[in-house]
């Protein structure tokens, strides 16, 4: 496959990135500072730029098989542009103009909307109190707006919440749970490879199109 993986240069993307060269894949990856990102394989192009630019991102997306997103939130002090929000509405674009359909998008928790009630009501109640705190206010409209634009679109995504990814040796076994509850039980911890290795694993794989996860080892 041809894979196009944003967040490359990240502690989760460069797994990602050795891992999609690993199964043999092409791999374009769109970085902001290509300096970040040190390997170097026959395989894999690396261009620059930001999420919110759209030439970029179309250069990056066109041909693609799936594109894989590893972005992290920052808690304090994101500009007020919010450009990880403005930026999923790029990636979505993009994908549509150029037909790509697969999207796997990982992020923080805060991403996702419980359906069970009471679940839905702490979170509800958890945000409405970051957003009067002005540190933590951007973090939670960026999560918001980036959730409702891959929700409201017509491409096949699928997004993958963990709580706390860490950097131990990857174990193989991965915990998945739907919106919907079912599935495993799950924790708080995932080793960043296992969540790298599951993110690939989904970029062929129909199964969770349109759904929301929460994993963990």
């Amino acid at each position: 496959m041809k894979l196009t993986i944003l967040g490359a240069s990240g502690r989760t993307g460069t797994h990602l990135v050795e891992q999609a060269l690993a199964a043999g894949h092409d791999v374009v990856a769109l970085i902001r500072n290509p300096a970040k990102l040190t390997l170097c394989h026959e395989r894999l192009r690396i261009t620059q730029g930001e999420l919110t630019d759209e030439v970029a991102v179309e250069d990056a997306v066109r041909g693609a098989d799936a594109v894989l997103a590893a972005l992290s939130p920052k808690i304090f002090g994101r500009p007020r542009d919010l450009p990880l929000a403005s930026g999923t509405g790029t990636i979505l674009a993009a994908m549509r103009t150029h037909g790509v359909r697969r999207l796997v998008y990982s992020w923080g928790p805060s991403i996702l909307i419980p359906r069970n009630p009471l679940l839905r009501a702490l979170r509800g109640a958890s945000f409405a109190l970051f957003r009067l705190l002005p540190a933590t206010r951007p973090m939670v409209n960026e999560s918001a707006a980036a959730g409702e634009a891959i929700r409201g679109s017509d491409r096949d995504w699928t997004i993958v919440a963990v709580t706390a990814p860490n950097d131990t040796p990857g174990s193989g076994s991965v915990k998945v749970r739907t919106a919907t509850r079912s599935g495993d039980r799950v924790g708080s911890r995932i080793s960043r490879a296992d969540l790298a290795e599951f993110m690939l694993t989904q970029a062929d794989d129909p199964r969770y199109a349109q759904q929301e996860l929460r994993i963990s080892n």
